[in-house]
């Protein structure tokens, strides 16, 4: 009995200890694969690019100017800082945050709950993919190009969203959380709308046409000058 009781109890620790995912640290350029499973993984150096095809990762830190390319796999937490740069373009992103200087960029097929500039310097460029809620905070920077944003963008008083497009316009009230909404076009013609949250938000957002809006506009402008000559 007491020897069984022993492999029992050997058995359910042997199964635990495998439970348990295992950290990585990167300190030159290497990938994350199907099937990998890992804790948190840490990525240093300058010229150190880690390309993510698949797996699951508990959480994903960069630091320097070392760079993190996600095209599938899931991560819970991916955080860029100081310099660095994670680019998702595929796979589902839990949370995903830019510290100090740190810059995100989301295209392709991302799929990303919350999204978030945190800290002074810090950018997150939108191009694509699909988020459920973005915020900014400190001084950090959020710039839409395209893409879907599920249920609101938050701004603290000190930072900034920049929405790039054309038949930009914003309203401050109106949306799911009575704080207003920005809505238009994105360059490529895909119509928008989005919720804004928190009282700072709407004077927070700029609007700003793309250069072809632009350019019309300056036209515009010079043959009303011309006729008034």
């Amino acid at each position: 009995m007491k020897t069984k009781i022993l492999v029992i109890i050997l058995a359910v620790l042997a199964s635990a200890g495998s439970a348990v995912a295992v950290d990585l640290t990167f300190t030159s350029s290497g990938q994350i694969l199907p099937g990998e499973e890992w804790g948190n993984v840490q990525i240093y150096n300058d010229d150190t690019v880690v390309d993510m095809f698949g797996g699951d990762v508990d959480g994903i830190a960069t630091y320097d100017a070392s760079t993190i390319n996600v095209t599938g796999g899931s991560v819970s937490t991916l955080e860029a800082l100081e310099f660095s740069r994670a680019n998702v373009s595929g796979g589902y992103v839990y949370t995903l945050w830019t510290w100090n200087s740190g810059t995100a960029t989301l295209s392709g097929s991302a799929s990303v709950f919350s999204v978030a500039a945190r800290g002074d310097l810090s950018v997150v460029n939108m191009v694509g993919g699909l988020v459920d809620r973005m915020g900014v905070t400190g001084a950090g920077t959020l710039n839409l190009y395209g893409g879907s944003v599920l249920d609101h963008i938050g701004v603290s008083a000190s930072g900034i969203a920049n929405v790039y497009g054309y038949d930009l316009v914003k309203t401050a009230s109106g949306g799911a959380y009575g704080d207003g909404q920005v809505y238009g076009f994105w360059s490529d013609g895909t119509g928008f709308t989005i919720d804004l949250s928190g009282p700072d938000t709407y004077d927070r957002i700029n609007l700003i046409p793309e250069p072809s809006t632009l350019v019309l506009l300056a036209l515009g402008m010079l043959v009303l000058r011309r006729r008034r000559i």
